[in-house]
């Protein structure tokens, strides 16, 4: 556990902070065993969050490894500002990491475990009072839940002011009640201190609410980054719209159109969605006369069936198979044309208007804009 006295940053005033620098890759490849990545490129500004999303085994964690220098890169380079990190060892980095487990020294209390590297002179007021860990200070990891040693852990990784931070799943031991409030105070303390920082995730939602930037990670290779809202807005295959977590993905023929129609897509001989004006069409997807459709549930609008259509929108014909309470959205599931079906989310004050039963119509209402055609 040498590792730990680079697990650290400092709770200093925002004015009193200067970005290190930018975070670049060039065509650098990381490893474990035989196991090698895919070369990536990516350019992360100073002051900025990259979340970097994908699932277990995607080769995340080597990654943040690799960034902190426990393991060497295979190939390429890594730059943070000015410096060359490609072949520094870590204690001469300045990276602070929160570790997937907490790895919280067991035999030292809370705040000596603050205290240790370069926590040793830090401020830590401001810190312990923005993570709430005050009450536990004399305490040790073992008298601590999961959930309030993932807030020491990274109230560690925050002390002293790193030059880059790197989170590695840090809401993994947080029970869901305390995860909303925990993700809000890392967003602050990190738009606060304006560190420049990788944060590893499988989650979408920490991906979008954390990220300035959002990198899709899978088997070792960048499938697409971008600004977060760009990413999840417009994935660019199938492989990113799952990760991102699209719910309507509706694999479409396509049909020939009909008068006035550009592009009219449908399954088992149905049509689905018609476009009146010009459609992206994959060019992969006019050889083989398929493509995905990629709809994100909160981008359809659910009204009555007898509901006027609107300018510009797309009207898909369903019906109601079942509607579920998810916290504050009713997320309804509904049966569309050829044998698809529709994820969409409501408020409740619209489902109470709705009145809807299984089995009555209904109308899915889609800015033309919020489809995502993919090969």
């Amino acid at each position: 556990m040498a590792a730990l006295s680079r697990s650290t940053a400092a709770a200093v005033p925002i004015h009193a902070v200067a970005a290190a620098g930018d975070l670049q890759l060039h065509r650098l490849q990381w490893g474990v065993g035989s196991w090698l990545s895919s070369p990536a490129d990516l350019h992360l500004a100073a002051g900025q969050t990259l979340a970097l999303l994908g699932h277990n085994g995607a080769g995340k964690s080597a990654l943040l490894d690799t960034l902190a220098g426990f393991l060497p890169a295979r190939a390429g380079s890594l730059h943070l500002g000015e410096r060359d990190l490609t072949r520094l060892p870590p204690e001469q980095r300045r990276i602070g990491y929160m570790f997937q487990r907490d790895a919280l020294f067991p035999h030292w209390s809370v705040e000596r475990n603050l205290r240790f590297g370069r926590g040793a002179s830090a401020r830590l007021d401001t810190l312990i009072d923005a993570l709430d860990i005050g009450p536990w200070l004399e305490l040790r990891p073992h008298q601590l839940s999961g959930g309030q040693r993932q807030r020491v852990a990274l109230a560690r990784a925050l002390v002293g002011a790193p030059d880059l931070l790197l989170l590695d799943e840090p809401f993994a031991a947080i029970d869901p009640e305390s995860r909303p409030a925990l993700r809000r105070t890392l967003g602050e303390l990190l738009r606060q201190h304006k560190r420049t920082a990788v944060l590893v995730t499988h989650d979408a939602s920490d991906a979008r609410l954390l990220g300035d930037q959002v990198s899709v990670l899978d088997n070792g290779r960048l499938l697409q980054t971008g600004p977060a809202q760009a990413v999840f807005d417009h994935p660019a295959d199938l492989r990113t719209a799952r990760l991102t977590g699209v719910d309507n993905l509706w694999t479409l023929d396509i049909q020939e159109p009909g008068p006035g129609e550009t592009l009219r897509l449908g399954r088992n001989g149905q049509t689905v969605l018609a476009w009146h004006g010009p459609a992206a069409l994959p060019p992969a997807a006019q050889a083989t006369r398929r493509c995905t459709a990629a709809v994100r549930a909160e981008n359809l609008q659910v009204v009555t069936a007898h509901a006027s259509a609107e300018p510009g929108s797309l009207a898909l014909h369903a019906s109601l198979i079942d509607a579920r309470c998810e916290g504050p959205l009713w997320r309804l599931c509904c049966a569309l044309a050829g044998g698809l079906e529709a994820q969409a989310f409501v408020l409740p004050a619209a489902w109470r208007a709705l009145q809807a039963e299984p089995g009555e119509p209904l109308l899915l209402r889609l800015r033309q804009q919020d489809v995502q055609l993919l090969p």
